[in-house]
């Protein structure tokens, strides 16, 4: 049997040692905060895909997410406001029941490690994702710019190099899929060249007066 997780799906991708902001609002939801708050260790996962079977079998498709570790809360009368950081990958093996709110059998993945010889290529990916970054700025708000500070350790450095890519969830997931660190950078590297030509088909400049 996998370790059991609470699960937290918000449509989106979160890479490990990104921070993480999210307001809570829907009641099952805050169901799982109110205990979150009261334990020691308040953590649970973000996947990009929500449960799709029923309960006890495993997912249509590989379910991989991150462990959120929750720093703080922060409260309305309208909704819950979180903070945290990312920590570790997981694969989901098989969803349980969705009430009182959704929970997974987990298997973390193994950490990434780094290999000195990659350090040309992740210099490379930072230059290529900052460039990108500036160029996509010009299409509207990106909520990373491109001097947005990474960590100089290489292993969390290259994730939040990912992890600021300007990407759709799911070429993020695919990312976050990655086996190696070497995989990690060069699966960055074509995404970078993929979001290059698709903005070179838009054009470096927008037209004047268009709407952001």
């Amino acid at each position: 049997m996998g370790i059991v997780l609470p699960q937290f799906p918000v449509g989106s991708v979160c890479m490990p040692s990104m921070p993480v902001q999210l307001r809570v609002f829907e009641p099952r939801y805050l169901n799982l905060m109110g205990e979150l708050m009261t334990s020691d260790d308040p953590v649970f996962g973000i996947p990009l895909y929500p449960q799709r079977v029923a309960p006890g079998l495993a997912p249509e498709k590989l379910s991989v997410g991150t462990l959120t570790h929750i720093d703080d809360f922060g409260m309305t009368e309208e909704f819950i406001g979180i903070t945290g950081s990312a920590t570790k990958r997981f694969v989901i093996t098989s969803w349980l029941e969705p009430d009182p709110y959704p929970r997974a059998e987990v298997e973390f993945l193994p950490e990434l490690t780094w290999d000195s010889r990659l350090e040309s290529q992740k210099m490379l990916l930072e230059l290529e994702v900052r460039n990108l970054l500036s160029r996509a700025q010009q299409y509207g708000e990106s909520p990373w710019s491109a001097d947005t500070e990474i960590s100089d350790d290489p292993v969390a450095g290259t994730w939040q190099l990912a992890g600021i890519l300007p990407l759709a969830p799911e070429q993020s997931h695919i990312l976050l899929c990655s086996e190696s660190m070497k995989d990690l950078i060069e699966r960055s590297l074509a995404m970078c060249e993929g979001a290059n030509r698709y903005l070179d088909s838009l054009g470096d400049e927008p037209e004047s007066g268009s709407e952001r």
